[in-house]
């Protein structure tokens, strides 16, 4: 600009502009010449920028690539190789990892944006009380103290409280107040100290406004040390800070914060013992709470809480553990039922029972459990998280279910099963980037958390296709959770799709050993069956494994496809309806489809081919709008329910092999073999789009394979 306004242009060269007679200045011709030859250049770069974004470059019917969104992230054909013990990695960045440093696609960031909610007045982390009594072991009678607190406030609907889980990691912290509240997302925060001495206790309490680090409210209790001394303690300071907050209490919550739940302190101890062993989430510790909470109840029959933590545990087990899945939910309804005739108006409680509901398939009455707990404790950070839990079996919900893991986070930011997830609604989403993202702050806050591994294991390789980044996660979550048998299954299912059953036998016996009899040794004997092509084996180990998964229909549907896999439509008919009578209800295809999208297929090709036609195409029209229409209007990558099943059903075969190709394009390559020996695609097989589709995918897994031997080569698993 400088130069412009001290220079100018003439025929006889650059001239000073002072220099230069107005009457013979050529600035207005120059000046046009210019604009001109901007106006080119603009055009090519818009022809440039064209090209560039619609290009044929990527959009062959499948290609050699896969992607973390959309299909834009070229498939990396370089070895992936991490170590089994620490999951470092010798690599190039990998798609997933290189969005990172874009921005946010809009549906990502709608997504931030909703799990990071402004921060109210009436908001509050009570950080972990200070133990000042002479005998260390009183550590978990202040941790006890500051639990039972949180619960008390957890009832009260018009404030926000942060859970204990979160709370605890700011135990001994150097942080100051506002940088606490900051991260917690609150607007105030209260510290508190317990100091226990013989019979009697002191309790100091105070209640700090964080933006202005100012006392807002601060008390001692100096009690005789009883039960009822302890939870009159509790409701004054729970009244106190509603009052400082402004918070109104109803007066349903002003009866339930007054409750004494024990008068028993024994009983009391042993309560706090096992709540504090059940957020581990691992077996060991599960069957030490469920001694504790059996304790508890045993001295004092009618402590509530108690009641709920022992029905709690006993659901955890049968995830975590060997527990059988039938007895343990008997068990627990028969504790929830005894906590529920003692006061009906645990928010705790009703969170419990939609578990047990929802093991039974009584959707209605798990959700309006459900939603009863959440009425009664709106601070339960658990109540939203089995909600999310249950509504993500339901994928045209998977909104509802992401808006309720994160109300779940909100509460409790660092809870590390919370977190997982709130990994696994964005996965079912669609949003991988977000998924993995939460998965490795999962992991960085809990390095031993083993669902947090679990989950990231499953993210690579069911939704990305990267077995040789999936198997250190999962063998890391099966080293910290061995009880976990549940878990061992997402490794076998890798083994078999790269064909090493060597590798899946060996799984296999890891199940055996630890549980001979359980369902998932069974159903782990039909996959590696089915994979080997072995029909009479398949037909023998699924006869085996049916009565086992009765009750599970998710379960019962997996082996009625298989049996179809293993070319018996008949008796695949027969499983599918035993487990579901409604797939010949049109009334309740409905609700069926919503839950098993990918069944509905299925079932509808059984039963055109089983002598039902017209009820086979009514079902067959009802689910192909549902994953072709639908769905895709609330989740990125619908195809992951396998919506060509549909169309060869309907003898759409052109949108059958546009489908196939678009797995491949996403690179999703679990549970292939599966999917695609099903008889419904015996007419596409000699087609030359869908050989050349095969032999796509068995480049694909010899890659896989090559890595995932190269892996275990340099760190032996």
């Amino acid at each position: 600009l400088l130069f412009a306004w001290a220079f100018e242009m003439t025929p006889e060269g650059l001239k000073r502009e002072k220099d230069i007679d107005r009457s013979q200045s050529i600035t207005p011709q120059t000046g046009k010449k210019l604009n001109n030859t901007i106006l080119v250049l603009m055009a090519l770069a818009i022809v440039y920028l064209l090209f560039d974004k619609f290009s044929e470059k990527g959009s062959e019917p499948f290609s050699q690539e896969t992607t973390a969104e959309k299909g834009s992230e070229p498939f990396s054909q370089e070895t992936t190789v991490q170590t089994a013990e620490s999951g470092d990695e010798k690599r190039d960045p990998t798609p997933i990892e290189a969005r990172e440093k874009s921005a946010l696609t809009p549906i990502e960031a709608a997504a931030q944006a909703e799990a990071e909610p402004a921060i109210t007045r009436q908001s509050i982390a009570v950080l972990p009380f200070e133990n000042r009594s002479p005998d260390a072991n009183d550590a978990y009678f202040a941790e006890g103290i500051h639990d039972d607190l949180l619960t008390n406030l957890a009832r009260i609907g018009s404030l926000k409280v942060i859970s204990r889980t979160s709370v605890a990691q700011y135990k001994d912290t150097e942080k100051t107040i506002p940088n606490i509240a900051r991260e917690l997302g609150v607007a105030t925060v209260m510290e508190g100290a317990v100091q226990r001495s013989g019979t009697q206790v002191r309790i100091n309490v105070q209640l700090i406004d964080a933006q202005t680090d100012e006392h807002l409210w601060a008390e001692i209790f100096d009690r005789e040390l009883t039960a009822n001394n302890l939870f009159a303690i509790q409701s004054e300071i729970s009244e106190a800070i509603a009052s400082a907050l402004k918070a109104k209490l109803t007066t349903g919550e002003q009866q339930q914060i007054n409750t004494v739940p024990t008068q028993n302190l024994l009983a009391y101890e042993a309560y706090l013992r096992g709540k504090q062993l059940v957020a581990t989430r691992n077996a060991a510790s599960l069957e030490q709470a469920l001694a504790e909470f059996e304790k508890a109840v045993k001295l004092d029959p009618q402590f509530a809480l108690a009641w709920v933590g022992k029905a709690d545990t006993l659901i955890l087990l049968s995830n975590y553990g060997t527990f059988s899945i039938e007895e343990s939910h008997e068990l627990a309804k028969t504790a929830i039922d005894r906590a529920l005739a003692i006061n009906d108006r645990l928010g705790e409680a009703y969170a419990s029972l939609s578990q047990v509901m929802a093991y039974q398939n009584e959707w209605g009455l798990a959700e309006a459990a459900h939603l009863k707990s959440i009425q009664l404790s709106p601070n339960y950070a658990t109540a939203w998280h089995w909600y999310s839990n249950d509504l993500g079996q339901f994928p045209l919900r998977i909104d509802e279910s992401m808006e309720m893991a994160l109300k779940a986070h909100e509460l409790d930011p660092y809870a590390a099963i919370i977190g997982a997830n709130l990994a696994s609604k964005y996965e079912i989403k669609g949003l991988y980037s977000m998924a993995e993202r939460q998965s490795l702050r999962n992991i960085e806050l809990d390095p031993d958390f083993a669902p947090a591994h679990a989950n990231l294991g499953t993210l690579y390789s069911a939704s990305l296709g990267q077995f040789a980044r999936a198997i250190p996660h999962l063998e890391k979550a099966n080293r910290l959770a061995p009880e976990d048998i549940a878990a061992k299954n997402a490794r076998l299912f890798i083994y078999v799709e790269l064909g090493d059953f060597e590798a899946a036998d060996a799984v296999r016996k890891e199940m055996t050993e630890l549980s001979p009899g359980h369902f998932v040794t069974a159903f782990a004997d039909v996959i590696i069956n089915v994979y080997q092509s072995n029909d009479a084996a398949t037909r023998e180990a699924i006869n085996y494994a049916l009565p086992k998964v009765q009750s599970m229909t998710f379960v019962v549907n997996s082996l009625a496809a298989i049996q179809a896999n293993a070319g018996d439509l008949q008796r695949a008919r027969e499983i599918y309806l035993a487990a579901s009578p409604g797939w010949m209800v049109r009334e309740q295809w409905t609700g069926l489809i919503n839950q098993y999208p990918t069944d509905a297929c299925l079932v509808s090709w059984l039963l055109l081919r089983t002598g039902d036609e017209a009820l086979g195409r009514g079902l067959l029209e009802q689910a192909s709008r549902f994953l072709e229409q639908d769905l895709p209007a609330v989740m990125e990558h619908a195809d992951t329910f396998v919506p060509e099943i549909c169309q060869a059903a309907r003898g759409d075969y052109e949108q059958a092999l546009i489908s196939m190709e678009t797995q491949l394009n996403h690179n999703h390559l679990l549970f292939w073999k599966f999917f695609y020996r099903l008889p419904v695609f015996d007419p596409v097989r000699d087609d030359p789009r869908f050989i050349a589709i095969q032999q796509e995918y068995e480049r694909r897994i010899a890659l896989q394979r090559t890595e995932v031997d190269a892996l275990r080569a340099e760190n032996p698993l």
